[in-house]
């Protein structure tokens, strides 16, 4: 069964690419453009999965990774950092502030679907 993946990116190439890989997949992508936009589309989409950049307008991704965890509703969504942060230490702040693992920008799209399907719930893996 394919899974709901929320994007919440505000950079359109990225945004595009990560939509355009995951539906390829059999995936049903669903977006967001800021962090506030992002907690709403979560709260009422309830994803399989969350992808969330960390600079982000209005809210930035530790705000929402803060907020979901928060929400007893939403609290076992895995979160999954997409994320230009390269530094040993950005890593472990990342994990450390709620998020399930982090990939690294540029996305490569070869290897992008692969990473995010290693944290979606069983059963819901690409056709």
């Amino acid at each position: 069964m394919p899974a709901r993946i929320l994007i919440i990116e505000d950079n359109a190439a990225h945004h595009d690419l990560m939509h355009h890989l995951l539906k390829a997949a059999g995936h049903t992508p669903i977006t967001a453009w800021d962090g506030a936009e992002g907690l709403r589309r979560a709260q009422r989409e309830m994803p399989d999965l969350v992808l969330c950049d960390i600079g982000l307008p209005r809210m930035d991704g530790f705000e929402v990774v803060r907020q979901l965890r928060d929400d007893l509703a939403l609290q076992a969504i895995p979160i999954v950092a997409v994320t230009a942060w390269e530094i040993a230490e950005s890593r472990e702040q990342i994990l450390a502030s709620g998020f399930d693992g982090h990939i690294s920008k540029p996305i490569n799209p070869q290897t992008f679907v692969q990473q995010i399907e290693a944290f979606l719930p069983s059963g819901k893996e690409a056709r």
